[in-house]
C-alpha cells in the first residue's frame, strides 16, 4: 500500500508527517504518483548536475546530490509510517504544509515522488461543493486536493532530480548547497585589489539576492584571480562590452542593473551575437560540446 507523507516546515527545519489515508485510498495512490512520475520522466534524454544558472530544456532534468533534507525525507520515509507524527488535518493551517510525497518501489528501486503544496490546495478553505446522495451539500470537513505533477525524485541513493529550481526550494532547504553572499563576503568583495566601488558600506546595504548571488559565484570560479585586469578589460574591449578601469581596477558601477551586467560579463553570461554583433546577456550556462 502506498503510504502518503506531508513535508512541513512549522520552523526552519522540515519535518516529515504521515497522512492517514482510508486503505482503497492508498491502492489508488499507487497509480496516480506512476503516472505523474512517468509524466516528469518523458522524454528526458540529458541529466545535467545542477550548478545554480541551468535552466534545462525540455528534454533535460537536473539533479543535485547530498542534499541534507533529500536525505532527511528518505530516513523518514525508511521508518514504519505509524512511528511518524500524524498529519494534524483538522488544524491544516497551522502545519505549514510545504509538499506531500509518496514512496513507490523497494531496495535500489525505491524512490520518493514529491509534489509541491499551496494554500489553493486546501479545499475546505473555499466554497467548495461535495457530490452526495444526488444533491450537492458543501464541503466543510477538512479536505485537500493532490497536485497534477511531480517537483522532484529521491532515489535510493539520495539523488534528487528536479526541473525547476525555484519550485523545488518551496519544498526543500537549498542553502546548503546554493545560498547567496554574506554581508561580510560581500565587504571583502569590494575590497579586492582588482575592484574599485565608491562606496562599499552602500554597495552591501543596496545588495538583493541576485547580486549577492552573482558575487558569490564570482569568488567561487576565482575569476579575479585567475584574469589579470588587463586581461579582462581586452576581452570586453574584444566584444564591446563597456567596461570602466581606473588605477589598475575594474569599477563596479553604482547602480544595480550596471553592476549586474558587469558580473554577468566576469561569469562567462555576456555574449555577442554571431549573426547580428548584438551584445546578450543570459541568465544560465551549458558548454556547447
Amino acid at each position: 500500500m502506498t503510504q502518503l507523507y506531508a513535508v512541513c516546515r512549522p520552523a526552519e527545519i522540515a519535518e516529515v508527517r504521515h497522512i492517514q489515508l482510508a486503505n482503497p485510498l492508498q491502492a489508488q495512490l499507487n497509480g496516480v504518483f506512476e503516472n505523474q512520475e512517468a509524466q516528469f520522466m518523458a522524454g528526458i534524454a540529458n541529466e545535467i548536475a545542477f550548478t545554480g544558472d541551468w535552466i534545462p530544456d525540455s528534454e533535460d532534468v537536473l539533479f543535485i546530490q547530498s542534499l541534507p533534507e533529500a536525505q532527511a525525507l528518505l530516513a523518514a520515509a525508511d521508518q514504519n509510517a505509524v512511528a511518524l507524527p500524524v498529519l494534524d488535518v483538522a488544524n491544516f493551517q497551522d502545519q505549514s504544509v510545504k509538499g506531500l510525497f509518496a514512496v513507490l518501489g523497494n531496495g535500489p528501486n525505491r524512490r520518493l515522488l514529491i509534489q509541491n503544496f499551496g494554500p489553493q490546495q486546501v479545499l475546505s478553505n473555499r466554497f467548495a461543493f461535495l457530490y452526495e446522495g444526488d444533491v450537492f451539500r458543501r464541503l466543510v470537513e477538512p479536505a485537500f486536493s493532490l497536485d497534477n505533477k511531480l517537483v522532484a525524485t529521491v532515489d535510493a541513493i539520495g539523488l534528487v532530480r528536479f526541473k525547476s529550481y525555484s519550485m523545488l526550494r518551496r519544498v526543500l532547504d537549498m542553502s546548503p548547497v546554493f545560498r547567496d553572499a554574506t554581508d561580510p563576503e560581500l565587504a571583502a568583495f569590494c575590497g579586492h585589489a582588482s575592484l574599485a566601488i565608491g562606496d562599499a558600506a552602500a554597495f552591501v546595504a543596496g545588495a538583493d539576492e541576485g547580486i549577492r548571488k552573482h558575487v558569490l559565484a564570482i569568488t567561487k570560479t576565482n575569476v579575479l584571480g585567475n584574469h589579470s585586469v588587463a586581461n579582462i578589460r581586452a576581452q570586453a574591449v574584444a566584444i564591446g562590452f563597456p567596461i570602466a578601469v581606473n588605477a589598475g581596477r575594474i569599477e563596479i558601477p553604482a547602480d544595480r542593473k550596471g553592476a549586474k551586467a558587469l558580473f554577468s560579463f566576469l561569469l562567462n553570461k555576456v555574449y555577442l551575437g554571431p549573426i547580428d554583433q548584438q551584445l546578450f546577456i543570459t541568465n544560465s550556462n551549458r558548454p556547447l560540446a
